[in-house]
């Protein structure tokens, strides 16, 4: 809706149609990517001013972009918990050094093969995803391996890259949200009509990753080859760089926070209770064990701060941003423009269409927008043309499950920024090239055995 001021002062909406809302809301998304990819406004203030902006354009007035707002913020306070506590707790183990026996470990078994660093991240990364939760993948396989990284002098992206690529072809689990999302929308699809058939094109999918991670491993290799020269390297000196320089000690207090830590997983894979609850509790008692003094305990939390606060105010600002272009309607817009552009002509092939576009499409809508907005009307146009509507829940999968770690949209993309310590242009710049190659080899295998139509 945009707005037309009279000379007098009195504003009336001039443009009321979806249509218009979703244009702005294109404009509004395009503008954010360009200011985060470029670099030219940082992700904070370009998560608020920029769908702020778009709202006043749109004819709402500040009173209503401000609810819209805290709608968004109310939705982003539990994983933003979640995020502030995981970061202590997971520090706190860090220092403590429960991490520095596998590190030495996997440090002692890379010497010869550097290569085992980026496949061991996707083997670690996609054993902790069998849940489905892509916040648990990030927070058990980040801080385990950013020492290693770091101390090999390993571009972070890389990190953050593989993670993201095995959390979003592992998230196509019948459980995972996506599928979830897919089948709640979609009233005669069941789960395993959903997953069942798409088992070899996520096969396909994890190989390509495994690839991709074999490929950044010979690059490390060469990279420590003629740079470093690992012959003669000390392989003492590079496990203390790895640790900090903590003496690695399985003593009772390292049994204990291991156990703690399983225990804090454990609750949260389970769902026995909030995410952020589980990590409050693992944060006292993590404390109470390992920094049992006052002033010690103040200073170790206020020493995390800066991690902490930096990430928590990028999720408020995702807050923000959401809950404007969702409470206005710029995404049901949005919706409706993605599926006028898709001409009568190519209906037939609508869930190869859908396949196709369902990757950038993670870019531009929320999972909730594009499940119970643009999906309904998907499937219900492909069953004109003699489609199965479970058909189009599959072809969704393919770029919404994989593209999901680099949506701005999603709140596990600014956690696992937040924790492998990079920025989001430069994530979704580096990854989601990356991103093309399990969704293309997904949709092949897909076509192939039939689980998508032609």
């Amino acid at each position: 809706m945009l707005l037309f001021i009279y000379p007098d002062g009195r504003a009336t909406r001039m443009i009321e149609s979806g249509i218009s809302l979703g244009l702005i809301g294109y404009a509004a998304i395009f503008l954010i990517l360009f200011l985060v990819i470029r670099k030219r406004l940082y992700v904070v203030p370009t998560l608020i001013i920029v769908p702020v902006i778009a709202a006043l354009v749109a004819g709402f007035s500040p009173n209503e972009i401000a609810e819209f707002a805290e709608e968004g913020l109310q939705g982003i306070v539990g994983i933003t918990a979640m995020f502030a506590f995981a970061v202590w707790y997971f520090s706190i183990m860090r220092d403590s050094g429960l991490f520095d026996p596998f590190v030495a470990r996997i440090v002692d078994n890379i010497i010869s093969k550097p290569a085992l660093l980026t496949v061991g991240t996707v083997a670690l990364a996609m054993v902790t995803h069998l849940d489905g939760a892509g916040a648990t993948t990030m927070l058990i396989t980040i801080p385990a391996l950013l020492p290693l990284y770091d101390a090999l002098d390993v571009d972070r992206k890389i990190l953050a890259a593989l993670v993201a690529l095995t959390a979003g072809t592992m998230n196509m689990v019948p459980w995972g949200g996506q599928v979830v999302r897919g089948v709640a929308a979609i009233d005669p699809a069941t789960i395993s009509n959903v997953f069942n058939p798409m088992i070899p094109a996520q096969a396909a999918g994890m190989l390509s990753v495994f690839a991709i991670s074999g490929y950044f491993g010979r690059q490390i290799r060469k990279d420590i080859d003629t740079v470093t020269a690992f012959e003669g390297v000390d392989e003492d000196s590079l496990i203390e760089e790895a640790t900090d320089g903590r003496e690695i000690e399985l003593d009772w207090k390292w049994m204990f926070n291991f156990v703690l830590t399983i225990a804090v997983l454990g609750v949260l894979i389970a769902g026995i209770t909030s995410p952020e609850i589980s990590f409050m509790i693992g944060v006292v008692v993590a404390l109470i064990v390992n920094v049992p003094d006052y002033e010690e305990q103040k200073d170790v939390l206020e020493s995390y701060a800066p991690d902490v606060m930096t990430y928590v105010g990028i999720l408020f600002a995702a807050g923000v941003l959401i809950g404007v272009l969702e409470e206005s309607g710029m995404v049901t817009g949005m919706a409706d423009i993605m599926v006028l552009l898709i001409p009568d002509a190519l209906g037939s092939q609508l869930p190869v269409i859908v396949a196709a576009l369902s990757l950038p499409a993670r870019l531009l809508f929320s999972p909730d927008a594009f499940y119970f907005g643009v999906l309904p009307v998907l499937a219900e146009t492909s069953a004109a043309y003699g489609h199965d509507p479970v058909a189009v829940v599959r072809a969704s999968l393919v770029g919404q499950t994989v593209g999901f770690p680099v949506s701005p949209f999603t709140g596990a993309t600014y956690l696992l920024i937040g924790l492998a310590g990079v920025e989001l242009g430069e994530h979704i710049k580096f990854t989601l090239p990356l991103m093309v190659i399990p969704c293309t080899l997904i949709l092949v295998v897909a076509l192939l055995t039939g689980a998508i139509p032609l």
